[in-house]
């Protein structure tokens, strides 16, 4: 379960801001999650409940935005959902790059 390492460096980060921005309380933490960064949504807020216990993080509404994969056509520059389609479903054409999906990163925290 590699969501637990994830959670402690991203916890680490969330609590170093809140102490560079003098954060009594952390409110909301948002984090964004790509659908190809191999991390479960539902095992990360598990273990970020777990660890938040007893810190500055404990009662912050943890937000997840699941970002979906998206790539970009090489024939004909469509997007298209990678992980439904691995051909282009208007051409037929072959993935040129991924656009997003792989994401994985704290896109804000709020406080007070």
């Amino acid at each position: 379960m590699h969501e637990m390492a994830i959670v402690d460096n991203m916890m680490r980060v969330a609590e170093s801001e809140a102490k560079t921005h003098e954060l009594r309380i952390v409110e909301k933490v948002k984090i964004v999650i790509g659908e190809l960064s191999g991390v479960v949504p539902e095992i990360l807020q598990t273990c970020w409940q777990m660890a938040a216990e007893n810190t500055i993080l404990d009662n912050a509404v943890l937000e997840l935005e699941k970002k979906p994969a998206i790539a970009l056509c090489r024939q004909c520059e469509a997007h298209f959902n990678f992980k439904e389609n691995f051909l282009c479903p208007h051409c037929n054409g072959g993935v040129e790059r991924i656009i997003s999906g792989k994401e994985l990163y704290i896109d804000f925290i709020e406080g007070e």
